[in-house]
């Protein structure tokens, strides 16, 4: 009840003032007024009065000065008015880690970028490359500090690093936003990481259960490589069992433990094996085995056989070295062909040029014969011209000739580079402990030796005027 007084036996009121009631939130995150009107006359709100009472109260961040403003001007009287809010504190987001490989290898048929399925390759190899991304990791945020209306400073929650376990031959980048493979090799996932192993290790057999293996490292199979299947290594291929039917690639040395039966074989290095029967063989450096059966061989560095039963016993075999066997050919005369240097080599190909040009020139023949037949035919119709087809023919007959001749002229280039080379005789030799039995051809250069005869531990060499002889070892 308003304030009274009796003046000359009449009531006086007493002016009051607006109030300011303050409310806060139990957080501190927002804060509230309550302006009351004036009464009696009393003073009306202020923004003076306002930011005084707040003041009074420890409100001091977050103040919406336009609301104050507003609240002040319009006097806006007995309504509960928003005035200050706080700023909430952002919290930092954890770290994550996403993989670029399936941590389970899924054994299923690869198609290829054409939509071929391929049923031998199963995908049980994933190979990466030195350099190439595993895993992309995002770092953790701090976040933002916050702050309530009485200007207290609310700490935020920071992220937390993302989880990891780093693997063999892999890193972490210098920026810590992704994890990379350090080599070539097999991917897999093993131990809570991914690891990169350059050698990739087959338990058992090479076959439908394993199919095909391409690898840029070592591969290791503990059993065999069985028929139609194929193994190809930018390194080096180990087989514990035999190779039958098998085609194996490899950049550097294959070793086959037991037998290389009907397969073909490509080595950029050395190709050691147990026996040989049947089998393509090409190595640019050294070939040791026990025996070869009837096997087509191209070696770049020398062929040797071990033990006293061994030898080259049918086939047909290239060296570019002198070679040490223990016998050469069979009791059965079964056809066996030695060529040995590189000259040799340049022998085959000028017979082959030889006989190209003898091809070349039989269509030059014929082409000639062509022009002469419309050359003639055209004077006969003069003036009268050539119906278009003939004369057609006969400028592609023409143009033909032309190629011709150049063709000619490249090949006997050929042939006199060769001739050039062969001028220098390499004096190599077949040394052979054991027999050389009758139905084996020897040529080394351009010198051919043909065993008409048993011959026992014999060498065949070039003499010093160019003519190969077998001598006594």
């Amino acid at each position: 009840m308003a304030e009274t007084t009796t003046n000359n036996n009449k009531n006086f009121r007493l002016p009051v003032d607006s109030t300011v009631a303050v409310n806060v939130l139990s957080n501190s995150s927002e804060a509230y007024i309550t302006v009351e009107p004036p009464k009696n006359g009393g003073a009306e709100i202020t923004e003076a009065a306002i930011m005084d009472v707040l003041d009074k109260n420890n409100v001091k961040y977050g103040l919406d000065m336009d609301m104050i403003k507003n609240i002040a001007n319009d006097k806006r009287y007995s309504s509960k008015l928003l005035v200050a809010k706080w700023t909430p504190p952002v919290h930092g987001v954890d770290g994550t880690i996403t993989y670029k490989f399936d941590r389970e290898v899924k054994n299923a048929p690869v198609e290829d970028e054409h939509g071929f399925v391929d049923y031998k390759n199963l995908g049980l190899i994933r190979t990466v490359h030195a350099g190439d991304v595993i895993a992309e990791i995002t770092m953790p945020t701090d976040g933002e500090p916050g702050m309530d209306v009485r200007g207290k400073t609310l700490r935020q929650v920071v992220g937390k690093k993302a989880k990891y376990t780093v693997g063999t031959n892999t890193s972490v980048t210098e920026d810590g936003t992704q994890i990379i493979s350090n080599v070539d090799g097999n991917i897999n996932y093993r131990g809570g990481a991914f690891h990169v192993d350059q050698v990739v290790t087959v338990a058992g057999d090479v076959d439908a259960s394993v199919g095909n293996i391409t690898f840029v490292g070592d591969v290791i199979v503990k059993g065999e490589v069985m028929e139609g299947f194929k193994i190809s290594s930018n390194a080096n291929i180990i087989i514990a069992g035999n190779a039958n039917g098998a085609t194996l690639e490899a950049d550097g040395d294959i070793v086959i433990k037991k037998g290389c039966i009907n397969s073909h074989v490509v080595a950029h290095g050395s190709v050691t094996a147990n026996f040989c029967e049947y089998s393509d063989i090409k190595c640019d450096g050294d070939l040791n085995s026990t025996n070869f059966v009837v096997c087509d061989v191209y070696c770049g560095g020398t062929i040797t056989t071990k033990g006293n039963n061994g030898g080259l016993r049918g086939g047909k075999y290239t060296c570019l070295n002198s070679v040490n066997l223990s016998n050469i050919g069979t009791k059965n005369y079964t056809p066996t062909m030695l060529t040995v240097g590189d000259n040799a080599l340049l022998s085959e190909e000028k017979e082959a040029v030889m006989k190209q040009i003898e091809k070349v020139k039989e269509n030059l023949e014929k082409t000639l014969l062509v022009i002469e037949f419309l050359h003639n035919k055209k004077k006969e119709l003069s003036p009268k011209p050539l119906p278009p087809d003939k004369e057609e023919m006969l400028g592609t007959s023409r143009r033909q000739k032309i190629l011709c001749n150049v063709e000619i002229s490249n090949l006997n280039k050929r042939i006199d580079e060769i001739n050039i080379a062969l001028a220098n005789r390499q004096y190599l030799s077949v040394s052979c402990k054991g027999y050389i039995y009758p139905g084996v051809r020897i040529i080394i250069n351009d010198a051919v030796f043909k065993a008409e005869d048993e011959y026992v531990r014999t060498k065949v060499v070039l003499a010093e005027d160019g003519e190969i002889v077998a001598v006594p070892l």
